[in-house]
């Protein structure tokens, strides 16, 4: 089995209901495990109580603490903000702890050791140490998959076209694909037409996976594309939502399974972990998947 990294931001998410532990590399970390895969956040955190706190919250979920890095910036944090719909808003602050993770030659060579899926976004790259550091572990990795993840006002045009030149597999919000191909045309006026031109302006990438929030999500590759209108469940809040879905398709896709089926039992996470609060909650997967599925 491959080992699988997940590179970025560790942090509390400070919703109206109190702190909980987030990080988009984090859930994808988190529900990766849950779904039977070696997954390792790589990330760093501050010398300090929330630091301390994070790293209990890892142990407890069985999330490796392996290449979790202190460092003397603070400990992440960000104020999440509901919408009456439920739909999360954050407020970043900056600098954090994860702006800053640096591994030392060992380090890269321990990870490196074997082949390894690495998984990352635009937010942890808005420190040049961090954009380093992606590029260097994005040279070994035998599959790179970028959930983009944008996040105001830490992105740009150049930032964004590199991380996807770099990459082998997208994952985008219809939102963020409607902004960012409007960067290079201005006549791209269907989601398919967005993700077919991202396919052609990156040679390397093999898959976009567009998500659609309440309406579902679309596979597009070079040859076919897929879709599927999601579920109706209850919302809780988004919180890690997509970071879920994404999690749910690897697993499938590493399986073996064909798109369809992926992008079906993708939505039906992203809607199960919706309809309950946070980012990492505790149900059974089974269930409560072959409860919407059925």
């Amino acid at each position: 089995m491959e080992k699988i990294y997940c590179f970025g931001e560790l942090l509390w998410d400070m919703l109206p209901s109190g702190k909980q532990a987030g990080g988009a590399p984090m859930n994808v970390a988190y529900h990766l495990n849950r779904l039977g895969l070696e997954a390792k956040p790589i990330t760093a955190i501050g010398k300090d109580t929330l630091g301390k706190e994070l790293v209990e919250f890892l142990i407890s979920k069985n999330i490796s603490t392996d290449f979790v890095l202190e460092n003397a910036q603070p400990t992440g944090q960000v104020v999440v903000t509901l919408s009456k719909s439920n739909e999360a808003s954050y407020s970043i602050q900056a600098p954090a702890a994860w702006d800053f993770i640096e591994l030392n030659k060992e380090t890269l060579i321990e990870i490196a050791g074997k082949e390894y899926i690495l998984i990352f976004g635009s937010l942890a790259c808005r420190n040049s140490i961090n954009r380093d550091t992606l590029n260097r572990l994005a040279t070994k990795a035998s599959l790179k998959i970028c959930d983009i993840n944008l996040r105001s006002p830490f992105y740009n045009k150049d930032l964004v076209h590199h991380l996807f030149s770099i990459t082998d597999w997208i994952k985008i919000n219809h939102e963020e694909l409607a902004l960012i191909t409007a960067w290079y045309r201005d006549d791209l006026n269907t989601e398919e037409k967005q993700a077919r031109f991202l396919l052609n302006t990156f040679p390397d990438v093999d898959l976009v996976l567009v998500t659609r929030g309440a309406n579902g999500a679309a596979y597009y590759d070079r040859e076919t594309s897929c879709e599927h209108t999601g579920f109706k469940v209850k919302v809780a809040d988004t919180v890690g939502s997509g970071d879920s879905f994404l999690a749910m398709f690897i697993s499938k896709a590493l399986e073996g399974v064909d798109p369809v089926e992926c992008l079906k039992y993708s939505c039906a996470m992203g809607a199960v972990v919706a309809s309950h609060a946070g980012a990492t909650p505790a149900f059974d997967i089974d269930a409560e998947i072959n409860k919407l599925l059925n």
